[in-house]
């Protein structure tokens, strides 16, 4: 036996209510006691180990629970992660969405752009082959007429020039054009009267005397109005006289008497000769005869004028003259200034030769 037990039978020996009893029964109830003792002892060390096994089972629970909230930490934290893992997927998937379908739009934009220019391209042609076809037809049209219009000029100027131009073949080709542009334009088709202003020197007069005469009575047959009338101080003493005397208002009366007797009697064509040796004023009498149709005093009219020059023109300055009709017109109005500025204003003189000289022609010598 352990040390201990023996010191504890020694105590119950010592105790009153226990000497008289034997030693067997002190040995029995020792062996009780101790028995109980050891009852008691283990049953304080089953409490132990008891409360040792719930402590140690409640550790065990902690730790469970412990570790149960750290799964689940640990388990939230990787939803969490989860969740990011998959909110940056769909994230990425709506980018990818997102640029997929910005890029089929773009696509079908660049596509329907293509489609778009195609069909301009397309319309664009087809207008423009509409024009081309809409010009080809405008031209051949404005040609045929164009061709009518020439051959019918043609014809008319060939008319001219094969009655005339045989007889006077020195004679320029805007001397003949002139005529028949201004006899078309009056006579013919009855605008704006014309007024066509010939000149001659010295040595064309005889031709002058005789191309005046072919002229009108060519032009007359085709009017087949009434004859032409010629104003001049050769035929009419009267009117010579007038000149002579440089009286300008009877000159005028004269003339504008001849002129308005014969329109209005329905001829078109006169001829009005050496207007070089009118007195000045009497020449005013033409704003009237060579205005505008809305203001002139007989509209469709063609009336030939003749200026005389004191000198004869050389071979070269003719050859100007009859090429160049804006330098044949400079020269007649230059001529006429110097001859009348001495009685007329030159702002007066100016809108009369705009009148009188705005068709000028030079006689040839044949």
């Amino acid at each position: 036996m352990s040390e201990d037990y023996m010191n504890g039978l020694k105590s119950l020996s010592s105790r009153p209510d226990i000497k008289n009893k034997s030693t067997a029964e002190i040995c029995s109830t020792s062996e009780e006691s101790a028995d109980n003792n050891l009852d008691v002892s283990d049953s304080i060390e089953i409490n132990k180990e008891i409360n040792n096994n719930q402590s140690l089972k409640a550790t065990n629970e902690t730790e469970e629970i412990n570790d149960s909230s750290s799964d689940e930490d640990h388990d939230d934290k990787i939803g969490k992660k989860d969740d990011s893992s998959i909110k940056s997927d769909h994230k990425n998937e709506n980018n990818q969405s997102v640029e997929k379908k910005t890029e089929d739009f773009q696509n079908n934009s660049l596509n329907l752009d293509m489609r778009e220019k195609k069909n301009n391209k397309n319309s664009t042609l087809i207008i423009s082959v509409i024009v081309l076809i809409a010009c080809i037809f405008c031209a051949s049209k404005f040609c045929f007429k164009l061709t009518k219009n020439k051959v019918e000029k043609k014809q008319f100027r060939m008319d001219l020039i094969d009655e005339l131009k045989n007889g006077f073949p020195s004679q320029s080709d805007w001397f003949w054009i002139n005529i028949e542009s201004s006899f078309k334009h009056s006579v013919l088709k009855s605008k704006d009267p014309s007024i066509v202003l010939i000149i001659y020197d010295e040595e064309t007069t005889d031709t002058y005397s005789k191309l005046s005469k072919e002229i009108l009575n060519y032009l007359s047959k085709i009017d087949k109005s009434k004859s032409h009338v010629v104003v001049s101080k050769k035929k009419e003493d009267d009117f010579k006289y007038f000149i002579e005397k440089n009286m300008p208002d009877e000159s005028k009366f004269y003339i504008d008497s001849k002129l308005s007797t014969h329109f209005k009697s329905g001829g078109k064509l006169a001829l009005v000769e050496d207007i070089h040796e009118f007195p000045a004023h009497s020449m005013v009498l033409f704003y009237a005869y060579g205005d505008e149709e809305k203001y002139a005093k007989f509209p469709g009219v063609l009336i030939f004028m003749s200026f005389k020059l004191n000198e004869k023109l050389d071979a070269q300055s003719k050859q100007i003259y009859s090429q160049s009709p804006k330098k044949l017109r400079e020269f007649a109005e230059n001529r006429m200034f110097n001859l009348w500025s001495k009685w007329i204003r030159e702002d007066q003189l100016r809108p009369l030769f705009t009148r009188i000289a705005n068709n000028v022609i030079l006689v040839n010598s044949e």
